[in-house]
């Protein structure tokens, strides 16, 4: 079970669905989800989907489908499409099979975005592309933390094999001797952890922090770092 919250509103989202790759040692390697999906909120209406398992002949795979239902378990909505390709909603139940489903009286809510002209050496998605994009002035914005300016990943990036490497070996050496400074335990700055579970709540701090560019009370785990002080540490 994980739980979001947008605007104010609780939503939670428990997945059961499998996923499965076939073929890994002979033929093509494909993989297929199958099971539920369900969404809950707070408010007025709750959803199940359910990803169909793919049958060995089936001629219309990657299916999709499910409800949105209100309080008092109406079924307000119809979502139909595939999970690889596109997902499509109609008001009200309607009761015929995914595979016969018409498109003219139905609404886009997600279709994929496909992959670049000029493919990547990594065969990456334009949206995987953007993970790690540092934009004009964003760098300045983000704390020392953030993932974006590990030096590994830019190296890699840049086909600098070599380099991303050799960085890759320190930041994982200074991974270890951090965690001989931090045995006593480590705490969130702007997350505060709820029950014994691994839920954690915002507590703020984050976007002012960052408004002003300051974080001084940030380690910069990315930085060098001193052998000699976690000697001493680990000596003590």
């Amino acid at each position: 079970m994980m739980a979001k919250y947008f605007s104010g509103a609780r939503w939670a989202l428990q997945v059961t669905v499998t996923t499965k790759i076939y073929n890994l040692i002979l033929g093509k390697i494909y993989c297929d989800h199958h099971g539920n999906m369900d969404i809950r909120g707070n408010r007025q209406y709750s959803c199940r989907i359910k990803f169909k398992e793919q049958a060995i002949l089936d001629r219309n795979p990657h299916q999709v489908h499910g409800f949105v239902e209100d309080v008092t378990g109406k079924k307000v909505a119809t979502l139909f499409g595939k999970w690889d390709d596109s997902m499509y909603y109609v008001n009200g139940n309607v009761n015929v099979k995914p595979k016969d489903f018409t498109l003219s009286n139905a609404s886009l809510l997600w279709k994929r975005t496909l992959p670049p002209t000029n493919v990547t050496r990594y065969n990456l998605t334009s949206f995987a592309i953007t993970l790690n994009e540092l934009t004009l002035g964003l760098k300045e914005k983000l704390p020392p933390t953030d993932s974006r300016l590990r030096p590994d990943q830019r190296h890699l990036e840049n086909g600098e094999y070599e380099k991303a490497n050799l960085e890759k070996q320190r930041l994982e050496k200074r991974q270890r001797m951090s965690r001989t400074i931090q045995e006593s335990g480590w705490k969130p700055r702007w997350f505060q952890r709820e029950g014994e579970n691994e839920t954690f709540r915002y507590v703020g701090g984050y976007w002012e922090a960052r408004e002003q560019g300051k974080w001084d009370k940030c380690s910069n785990i990315f930085g060098e770092f001193n052998e000699d002080i976690v000697d001493r540490s680990g000596a003590s």
